[in-house]
C-alpha cells in the first residue's frame, strides 16, 4: 500500500468527492435463512459470476473505491463453480482495495481472508431465533474460532428494542472481546411495525450511550448512535456506492425514496460522517474496526 495510495483515499474521504470510495457488492441474493425484515434474500438473482465480480472491482477501483465491503444474501454462499468468497476477498486486494469486510448471518465459518467481519446478532438467543429463524449457536461458534477482527451487528427493531442490555449481556458472557454496532431497522422494503417511532430511537440511543459509557461491549460512538437515531447525519453520501445485480446506487439501494432515507438506521454511515469532520470520539471508536 503506497503512500499515493493511501492520499488518494484520504482526500476522496475527507473532501467528500462524488466518486465511490465505499463500495458494497452484493454477491448473491442467496440465503440460508428467512429472517422476518428481509426481502432480498433468494428472489432469483442468484450469484454474480466471477466475471462480473473482476469487472466490477476493475471499472470501482478505477472511479476511485478503496473500501469494499461484501454482501447478500449471504456472501459465504456465493460460489462460481470452485470459487468461493475468498476468491473475490483475493482478488479485490490484487486490484487495489485497501481494505474488504464482509457482512454475514455467521452461519458458515468466516474463512475468507477479510480485514474485518460484520456479524449479526439479533438478540439474546431466543429473541434471535424468533427474528431469524434458526438458533444463534452456529454463528457464536463461528466468531468464537475466528482469531481476526470482528463485530456484533444488532438491527434494533420493535422486537428487540428493550432487549439492548440483554443483547450486551450476552454477546460479553458468550464472546468476550468483541463489541456491538446497534443499527436501527430501516424501512429499506417498505414500512412495516418493525419501524421504530422517532422517540424510540433516540431513547434507545440514549441507554445505548448509558451503557457504553459504563463500559459495556458498545462499539458505536456516543454521537455516532445520537445521530442515527435523530436522523442528523447527512445523507445520503456521496461516497458510497453499493452494486447488485440490477446496477449500481448510490449510497444504498432505496435511493430516490426520500422517507426510506429520512428513517434511515445503518449507524455505519453515520459513523463514516463523524470521522470525515474529525469528530474525536468516532475517529476513537473507529480505529477499532479499521
Amino acid at each position: 500500500m503506497g503512500a499515493g495510495s493511501l492520499l488518494g483515499a484520504a482526500s476522496t474521504f475527507f473532501l467528500a468527492r462524488r466518486r465511490p470510495l465505499v463500495v458494497g457488492l452484493a454477491l448473491t441474493d442467496v440465503c440460508n435463512l428467512r429472517c422476518i425484515h428481509c426481502r432480498v434474500a433468494n428472489v432469483g438473482a442468484g450469484h454474480m459470476s466471477m466475471g462480473e465480480i473482476e469487472a466490477l472491482l476493475l471499472d470501482l477501483h478505477a472511479r476511485g473505491a478503496r473500501v469494499l465491503y461484501l454482501e447478500g444474501g449471504e456472501p459465504y454462499l456465493w460460489r462460481d463453480g470452485a470459487r468461493t468468497a475468498a476468491d473475490v476477498v483475493r482478488r479485490a486486494r490484487e486490484v487495489g482495495f485497501l481494505r474488504v469486510h464482509v457482512y454475514t448471518n455467521g452461519t458458515r465459518p468466516l474463512d475468507a481472508g477479510a480485514d474485518f467481519h460484520w456479524v449479526s446478532i439479533d438478540g439474546p438467543p431466543s429473541m434471535h431465533r424468533r427474528i431469524r429463524g434458526v438458533p444463534v449457536d452456529d454463528t457464536v461458534e463461528h466468531l468464537r474460532a475466528h482469531a481476526g477482527p470482528a463485530a456484533v451487528i444488532t438491527t434494533l427493531n420493535t422486537l428487540n428494542l428493550g432487549a439492548i442490555e440483554e443483547t450486551l449481556d450476552f454477546v460479553e458472557r458468550e464472546l468476550p472481546g468483541r463489541r456491538v454496532m446497534f443499527y436501527f431497522h430501516t424501512p429499506y422494503y417498505g414500512f412495516d411495525d418493525l419501524l421504530p417511532s422517532p422517540a424510540q430511537r433516540v431513547a434507545a440511543a440514549e441507554r445505548i450511550v448509558a451503557l457504553k459509557r459504563a463500559g459495556r461491549a458498545v462499539l458505536n460512538s456516543a454521537a455516532g448512535i445520537r445521530a442515527t437515531a435523530a436522523g442528523t447525519f447527512r445523507h445520503p453520501l456521496p461516497y458510497i456506492a453499493v452494486v447488485d445485480t440490477t446496477g449500481e446506487y448510490r449510497c444504498c439501494r432505496a435511493i430516490g425514496t426520500p422517507e426510506v432515507c429520512r428513517h434511515c438506521g445503518y449507524s455505519a454511515c453515520a459513523e463514516m460522517e463523524l470521522v470525515r469532520h474529525l469528530h474525536p470520539g468516532a475517529l476513537r471508536d473507529a480505529l477499532r474496526y479499521v
